[in-house]
């Protein structure tokens, strides 16, 4: 069901209770109104009755005195009482005011009208004769007359009593109508709160379920769908989760080989870490020559390269274990739960089926080959040591020609980070974070003495986790691989100028600062135009510097270093 069917049940359910209570309390005081115009009728009939008791009491007085005493000269004014009182308990009887006194209302009009008829008769009677038929009438008009009299008072008594109860009713129909009234508004503000919790269980609720699955995606958790709920809500839900989906898979997988990416790799790593049931080895695997063919072939050769070395990495592994691309032409492979044979088993054949990859272009075969290291986990590893030890490995393993296989035993003591083979790409890119590279001048002597001033090389050193100072040649390697080499020469650049600006009066006596750059530098025309910029708005002369390249990176280039030399020769270096 939509939303908007459900507000029109929750309007109408509304309207319809609203009318309901309307309807309640209106037929409730109709009623009550009903009574009240009742009872005040028959307390004007009361009074009436209290005039017709007068009036009886004066027309018994009259017949009296002419049936028992014979004054005549008084029967019109008792026959007209006797018309009056009948006429009126005549229109009481018709009227139906006390149901329950008609009967007796009945007799009373009979014995007024038996009375009359004797008032007749006397009216009648010769004045000769008069005493004696007196005497005959009386006996039958006592009796007519006590009960005639016993009528009224009855009457009267019972009305009275009636009334009495109807007020009392009244009375409490007035209070119970409160009661009714309260009863009604709470019943009607009950059945309000139900609806609002029906609505909320089954419009706000929803919400609040789907706002929930939202932060918990947000927060990386998986999107649970919301289930039971108005129709565009499931829609909604169900297009969250498609996104969500969507996206934590974008997130967490490289675009073109859909491998896993480095974040979702060392959060594998993570889960892997508490784990110390099964054995784990992390295979690092760096792809060699990849950047010549990639420079030489173009980056679709080396997109497709890629690929299939992707689809060698997938092939090759198990349900249970991972592969990634850690960006570039850097793999890992997570191994779970085998030793170390077989561990070397499946690198060793990945490492040969990459060796088979080869690209073509121009009758020029350009072959492929992949050197892989492989740690294993302990007890007592982290993941930045198990990156360390894998790295360090698959660095020994270029460093012993490639296309090889090399472990390492992660309990050795890493206290031998100052060699070459223990300096990792992770390291390089924490000094590069937390400035950890030192700068060191170098004086150049001249064999003549000469007054044209000094003549320096810019040397530049690193801190080790130990807090050791790493020669640049111990790192210079794997930066060159890790394509750090140019953020390297950057940071040299930057600090050697700061140094000089903020130390200027030193510059008085330097002929000259010479840098030594790398090949990426040298490449990279971001880079030169990064240099053109810093001499061009800087405060020290282009004159002083000096910037060196490798000769057979030169050579290998020759084109890019003339235009390089050319360029910043113009500024004056």
């Amino acid at each position: 069901m939509r939303i908007r069917s459900y507000l029109a049940l929750l309007v109408c359910a509304c309207l319809l209770g609203a009318y309901a209570l309307e309807q309640v309390l209106t037929q409730y005081f109709v009623h009550v109104q009903t009574m009240a115009d009742k009872y005040n009728k028959n307390l004007l009939w009361a009074k009436d009755l209290e005039r017709i008791e007068i009036s009886t009491s004066q027309f018994l007085v009259s017949s009296d005195l002419v049936v028992g005493s014979g004054n005549t000269y008084l029967i019109f004014g008792a026959k007209n009482i006797g018309d009056y009182l009948t006429s009126e308990l005549s229109t009481l009887h018709a009227q139906h005011h006390f149901p329950s006194l008609n009967d007796k209302i009945s007799h009373t009009i009979t014995q007024t009208t038996t009375i009359n008829s004797i008032l007749d008769a006397v009216g009648q009677i010769p004045p000769s004769a008069l005493k004696t038929d007196l005497r005959n009438l009386l006996d039958e008009y006592d009796p007519v007359s006590l009960r005639l009299s016993n009528n009224i008072m009855f009457l009267t008594k019972e009305v009275k009593n009636i009334i009495s109860q109807q007020g009392l009713a009244l009375e409490q129909e007035k209070q119970f109508q409160a009661q009714v009234v309260w009863l009604s508004r709470t019943v009607f503000f009950l059945f309000i709160i139900v609806l609002w919790w029906w609505a909320n269980r089954r419009i706000c609720r929803p919400l609040d379920q789907l706002i929930n699955s939202s932060h918990k995606a947000l927060a990386g958790e998986g999107f649970n769908p919301t289930i039971n709920a108005p129709t565009e809500i499931i829609k909604l839900s169900n297009d969250f989760k498609d996104l969500t989906e969507s996206l934590f898979y974008q997130a967490s997988h490289d675009p073109l080989t859909e491998l896993q990416n480095r974040r979702a790799f060392e959060r594998c790593l993570t889960e892997a870490l508490p784990d110390n049931k099964a054995n784990y080895f992390l295979c690092f695997i760096d792809l060699d020559y990849f950047k010549t063919i990639n420079d030489s072939c173009g980056h679709a050769a080396g997109d497709d390269i890629l690929i299939k070395v992707a689809n060698i990495l997938k092939n090759n592994i198990r349900y249970i274990d991972t592969v990634a691309r850690l960006g570039g032409d850097e793999f890992a492979i997570l191994l779970k739960d085998l030793n170390v044979e077989k561990a070397m088993s499946i690198a060793n054949k990945v490492k040969s089926q990459i060796h088979r990859l080869s690209y073509t272009l121009e009758n020029e075969v350009f072959y492929l080959s992949a050197s892989i290291g492989i740690a294993q986990k302990t007890t007592q590893t982290t993941i930045s040591e198990l990156l360390h030890c894998a790295d360090v490995a698959c660095a020994t393993a270029k460093n012993a020609g490639r296309n090889i296989v090399k472990t390492y035993d992660i309990n050795f003591e890493l206290e031998q980070t100052d060699t070459p083979d223990t300096i990792s790409v992770h390291q390089i890119n924490q000094a590069l974070e937390n400035d950890l590279f030192l700068l060191f001048k170098q004086e150049i002597m001249p064999l003549k003495s000469m007054n044209s001033g000094k003549y320096f090389e810019v040397l530049l050193m690193m801190k080790n986790a130990a807090g050791k100072i790493v020669q640049h040649t111990h790192f210079t390697a794997i930066a060159d691989r890790y394509q750090l080499s140019i953020d390297i020469d950057r940071w040299l650049i930057n600090k050697t100028y700061q140094y000089f600006t903020s130390n200027y009066a030193e510059l008085t006596t330097v002929k000259t600062i010479a840098i030594k750059l790398s090949s990426q530098a040298l490449l990279n025309e971001d880079f030169e135009g990064f240099i053109v910029q810093l001499l061009k708005n800087g405060a020290i002369p282009a004159d002083k510097f000096c910037f060196e390249v490798q000769e057979s990176d030169a050579i290998a280039h020759l084109k890019r270093a003339r235009i390089f030399m050319t360029n910043l020769r113009a500024l004056g270096c």
